[in-house]
């Protein structure tokens, strides 16, 4: 005589395969999903220094006066940047001193994108190579 066991549901094996399958997911999207977002960050960043070196040549090329005067920070642009880059996660942004005025470049500074920068880092010395 057969008993009237109810045999619904999943079998233990079943359960761990299904668990194994999801661990293997979780294992490719997790660094996939952290290149993509230092990617975006380290665009974010470049894409700040442009803008900033953009105003910069428009502040010396609109004002004759400019070129004997450098400027010491972010807010020296008025008109010329709406307002202050914010980067994302730990950048800071900043001007290089120079005393030959329109060689002035936009800087950055702090860790962005899996890497730290140092203070004073310029576009065109900016690497995201590893150390």
């Amino acid at each position: 005589m057969q008993k009237g066991r109810n045999q619904k549901g999943f079998t233990l094996v079943e359960l761990m395969v299904v668990v194994v399958i999801i661990g293997v997911l979780v294992a490719i999207a997790v660094p996939v999903y952290t290149s993509v977002t230092e990617r975006a960050e380290r665009s974010a960043v470049e894409a700040n220094l442009r803008t900033i070196d953009g105003a910069i040549m428009t502040y010396y090329a609109t004002d004759p006066d400019a070129s004997t005067t450098p400027l010491t920070t972010l807010s020296d642009l008025g008109d010329y940047l709406a307002s202050t880059p914010v980067g994302p996660g730990a950048a800071s942004y900043g001007i290089t001193a120079s005393t030959n005025a329109p060689n002035q470049r936009a800087t950055v500074s702090g860790k962005v994108g899996g890497k730290t920068l140092a203070a004073g880092t310029t576009l065109e010395t900016l690497s995201w190579e590893d150390d």
